[in-house]
């Protein structure tokens, strides 16, 4: 009888979930005093092998909630079990400390990856942009205020050279209202920022890195919030879910509303009609108003046997800009306009063992909708910095100083990304990726109908696959290796001579191969060593080919772009006695890069448009330290240092062919170099009332002085810079019930600095919110 017993070879299958749904990652299921146990997937699943038939007790554990065990009887026809575990919010420190969140899993891969979790900003007015710059090697550099542009540098690598993502969707034509500065950080539940080498399972052609941000997927959840501030800066958010558990029925969705004045003072030149400068004054701006809408719904079914989840998603967002100055401060507009609205229609289908254990499938389909209008058609005056016109003495050209325009964009795009894994067995798993991407642009200008360029066909084919094999050695080691191919054809047309107005057919074709390993060791179970390499190529995008209508100018002829990047990172973490919990992290950079897509300016045009830079590297270290005690105090500090250099021999220009390049070896122009943030952190618990919490945070941010332009020429004390420039930003927030109801105000900018970004764009000074947020 016990012979027969145990060779019965039965497998229980289950999930562990949250009370919200959620699926739990880490977790450790187990046979009570058995040597027998699992550790859950990212969908909360486990197997446990090998049982034999009769009683059992399951146990079931994951640091921040309560342990639950369950006395079974397995017979050969038992198969599965389900948990839910309940909230333990007194072993919320622990999991800090030991527990394989999800959070400290994907910083565990062995790419050069850091995930920040959003728990503890939900009551701030942080949006996506304002998180990610407190990201050790990341810089966002923007033109002013709420909903002005902005550029996105990380260790180096700027602007579209870093990818964007939404819950691992590509965001390339989202468009101008849903960006990094739309979404709230109510919407967001953690970011994960890959630097340099990209994984193929995010299915881009991504130069310097890759962000994605992924956004809370409970099963039944609502988060409403409400924030005022200054310059009549007005935000609403409202995110939540219903899952129905019996069914798999969903409904889920986020709206977002923005809206600022903008009126903040700068210190600006006041000018005459012959642009001579009177004084220099601080004003308000004067033209400035942003507002954007977003919604964003999605229905379908979850945890059914043929789809974890199939999802029908509509995104639908709007906004309308005035534009206040160009490129630089020295131009300043007083009817500029710039609005848009797009329409993205998705499908999300994923299932995990499909056909096969170990066969995970998942596929991302969109088509998206996008218009946008620039409108520059004032003629006869311009404005100075107090808001005065001044006569112009042209009645054909608009505030740019070009022929007056109301160019509309209608922009359309099909994309699809396919994604097979499959794990042969504990050691050996393989990943194939196929990312495709259509779009096709329509332009009209009412104001310059018979433009000839407007008649010709403006398309972008992209098509990115990609083959990755990873061998799992044992728990401290493995290695991932992979390839890529990159295929581009881009129709276009361009000026037949420079000045003429005839324009020709125009047809780029480019074919590009990549390839990269990602190592990872643990020496010690708390301190891993990772080493990543990646030959990679980045596609131009439709805007940085073709402009944006307004102040972007057209390239038809931008090549892609390509890099060696080379990362190792060292991370240590440790506790002192119970209470003290320390991260460290390192992180060494290397990238060599070729026809790096740069924007150039000047700073006596409003206009820009995207070159191609024919050799730079860069050579950086950034180094991070968090600190935690008890839960009650919190200090986190990150610095990064960047050396990013012109590499080429030669340069090359219309007007006289190749010559040697004056500028090799010099750092680039407007460009950080050395920056650091600080965040320090107090958590009172029980203050007043049982269940409540009130946390205080300090924010600090330091970017050393950089030049705007090269280096090597000029004399140094006449050159324009970047000012050397530190800010402090403080928030309290206190809340009621377990976070349910929540207050917070916050003052960003608190000694009033002049703070400058992009080309010396002056962004706001000291400013204060308040923010009511309810959560269920």
């Amino acid at each position: 009888m016990w012979g027969s017993h145990a060779q019965t070879n039965v497998v229980i299958k289950g999930k562990v979930t949250s009370e919200t749904g959620e699926f739990l990652e880490g977790a450790t299921v187990g046979l009570k005093n058995e040597n027998i146990g699992a550790i859950t997937n990212a969908s909360g699943e486990f197997v446990l092998q090998n049982v034999s038939l009769g009683r059992h007790t399951i146990r079931v554990s994951f640091l921040g909630y309560t342990i639950q065990e369950k006395s079974i009887d397995v017979s050969p026809t038992m198969n599965s079990i389900n948990f839910v575990l309940l909230d333990n919010p007194e072993e919320i420190a622990t999991v800090q400390l030991t527990g394989k969140s999800k959070i400290r899993s994907v910083n565990e891969q062995s790419y050069s990856v850091t995930s920040v979790s959003t728990k503890e900003l939900q009551n701030s007015s942080t949006d996506a942009k304002e998180i990610l710059d407190r990201v050790p090697g990341i810089r966002i550099l923007q033109d002013g205020g709420l909903g002005s542009n902005l550029s996105f540098s990380l260790n180096g690598f700027q602007g579209n050279q870093v990818k964007f993502f939404l819950d691992g969707v590509p965001m390339d034509n989202y468009g101008a209202s849903f960006n990094l500065s739309s979404i709230p950080v109510n919407s967001i539940k953690r970011i994960d920022v890959y630097k340099g080498v990209v994984p193929v399972w995010l299915g881009t052609d991504a130069l310097g890195g890759a962000v994605n941000i992924i956004t809370h997927q409970e099963h039944n959840f609502l988060d409403a919030s409400y924030s005022y501030g200054s310059f009549n800066t007005n935000r609403i958010s409202v995110n939540g879910a219903h899952t129905n558990e019996k069914t798999g029925f969903t409904f889920r969705g986020n709206l977002n509303y923005n809206y600022s004045d903008n009126d903040y003072e700068v210190l600006a030149d006041i000018t005459d009609a012959n642009g001579n400068v009177l004084e220099t004054t601080n004003v308000k701006r004067f033209h400035d108003r942003y507002r954007s809408i977003t919604g964003k719904f999605s229905t379908g079914v979850l945890n059914k046997k043929y789809a974890d989840q199939l999802l029908l998603e509509v995104i639908a967002s709007g906004d309308d800009n005035q534009v206040q100055t160009g490129a630089t401060m020295a131009t300043v507009y007083g009817a500029v306009m710039q609005e848009s609205k797009s329409f993205i229609n998705s499908l999300k289908y994923k299932k995990k063992d499909l056909f096969a254990d170990g066969l995970d499938v998942s596929l991302n389909t969109s088509y998206n909708i996008y218009n946008s209008r620039s409108i520059d058609t004032l003629t006869g005056v311009v404005y100075n910095w107090n808001g005065e016109q001044i006569p112009s003495n042209s009645q054909t050209n608009g505030e740019k100083g070009t022929p007056i325009s109301n160019l509309k964009f209608d922009d359309k795009e099909f994309t699809n990304q396919f994604n097979i894994g499959y794990i042969l067995n504990k050691d050996h798993s393989f990943s194939f990726n196929q990312a495709y991407q259509y779009f096709n642009r329509e332009e009209f200008d009412s104001e310059n109908p018979e433009k000839q360029a407007y008649f010709f066909p403006k398309s972008l084919y992209k098509n990115v696959l990609g083959l990755a094999y990873k061998y799992d050695y044992n728990s401290k080691w493995n290695t991932t290796i992979f390839g890529k191919a990159y295929f581009l054809k881009v129709n276009s047309s361009q000026q037949e001579s420079e000045n003429s107005e005839v324009y020709i057919k125009n047809s780029i074709h480019k074919n590009n191969y990549g390839y990269g390993l990602a190592t990872s060791y643990f020496i010690l179970p708390n301190l891993q060593l990772k080493a990543s390499f990646e030959h990679t190529y980045r596609m131009p995008l439709p805007n940085e080919i073709f402009g944006d209508g307004l102040l972007v100018s057209p390239n038809d002829n931008l090549g892609s772009e390509q890099s060696d990047n080379f990362n190792f990172n060292v991370v240590y973490n440790f506790t002192v006695g119970a209470n003290h919990y320390l991260d460290l992290k390192s992180t060494f950079v290397y990238r060599n890069a070729k026809d790096l897509i740069y924007e150039s300016v000047s700073i006596s045009s409003p206009e820009t448009n995207f070159e191609n830079l024919a050799e730079a590297r860069t050579l950086g270290v950034e180094g991070n330290l968090n600190y935690n005690w008890k839960e009650r105090f919190n200090l986190g500090i990150n610095v990064t240092y960047q050396n990013i250099t012109d590499q080429a021999d030669q340069i090359y220009n219309d007007y006289s062919g190749y010559q040697p390049n004056f500028n090799k070896g010099a750092r680039l122009p407007n460009t950080p170099y050395l920056f650091g943030n600080a965040i320090a952190g107090l958590t009172f618990k029980d203050v007043i009332y049982e269940n409540t919490a009130l946390n205080f945070n300090y924010y600090f941010n330091y970017v050393q002085e950089y030049y705007l332009g090269w280096a090597k020429y000029g004399n140094a004390a006449n050159k324009e810079t970047i000012p050397k420039q530190s800010s402090h930003s403080i928030e309290l927030a206190y809340s009621l019930q377990n976070n349910k109801y929540n207050i917070s105000i916050e003052c960003r900018n608190l000694t009033d600095e002049l703070l400058y970004d992009k080309y010396r764009l002056q962004k706001p000074g000291r400013a204060f919110y308040l923010k009511l947020r309810y959560s269920l």
